[in-house]
């Protein structure tokens, strides 16, 4: 079975924000770039279903050369082949529309991502890529596990403590909740042997796309800013019953 795991690059410590004179964009440094949280969470479950049931596991991320650390970190993983589509993307819609390209251009049998990115919070991604490959998915899964040579068996979430068993015929893409599986730590002896394997590096123009493709439609960022400090928080003193009259007075003095 050939597993391949979208992993996100996101900033790790991040210092002197700020916004650039023309107002709509945000500006900040980095030190270094992290792998997305529920991302690594997605390589580890791929490693278990590796040990399972047998395969390849295929790292996928989209971005600029920096990048590439988190792919070594998914090779000292056990990733055994990693990719970069040298493309930077902010919008969500955009994204699907590349990973989707780079993933029919790859195959796999069960494609692999996090729920959500620590940085857009968007739960996009996953849902509008597997629509985009019109191959089934499921949102939020907790649990995975082959069911017979063709499909495999999921538990997702459902929300309120309920959870839901769902058959999904392959090729198929899981979005993953995190704490599916423990986190690994990995030793730095081999992340240093990792960052000795030369990405695969996949260009726009060979996935067949252009800028206008990658381009956000639709909408615009008309201004960026810091969030304005609107007043002090108030105590109200009483009895519960003179605190409720105040609270329904303070309510009604803002609709």
């Amino acid at each position: 079975m050939k597993i391949l795991v979208c992993c996100k690059a996101v900033p790790g410590a991040v210092t002197e924000v700020a916004v650039e004179t023309q107002g709509n964009v945000l500006r900040y440094r980095s030190q270094f770039q992290s792998m997305n949280e529920c991302d690594e969470y997605a390589i580890e479950e791929a490693l278990v279903l590796k040990r399972q049931y047998g395969g390849e596991i295929v790292a996928l991320t989209m971005g600029g050369i920096s990048t590439q650390e988190i792919l070594y970190t998914a090779a000292a993983k056990g990733a055994d082949k990693i990719v970069r589509v040298d493309a930077v993307v902010q919008d969500p819609a955009a994204t699907s529309i590349v990973l989707a390209a780079a993933l029919k251009t790859l195959g796999a049998d069960l494609i692999l991502t996090g729920t959500q990115s620590r940085d857009f919070l968007s739960s996009f991604v996953g849902v509008a890529t597997a629509q985009r490959l019109g191959v089934s998915f499921a949102f939020a899964v907790t649990a995975i596990e082959k069911d017979g040579e063709g499909a495999v068996k999921v538990r997702k979430e459902l929300g309120g403590g309920r959870s839901a068993d769902v058959r999904l015929p392959l090729p198929a893409l899981v979005c993953i909740q995190t704490g599916i599986q423990p986190l690994n730590y990995t030793p730095p002896a081999r992340l240093m042997r990792a960052r000795q394997q030369r990405p695969q590096s996949i260009t726009l123009a060979d996935l067949g796309l252009t800028q206008d493709d990658i381009a956000p439609k639709g909408y615009r960022i008309a201004s960026v800013a810091r969030p304005v400090r609107s007043g002090q928080a108030q105590i109200l003193a009483g009895t519960a019953e003179e605190t409720v009259r105040q609270l329904l007075s303070k309510i009604a003095e803002v609709r």
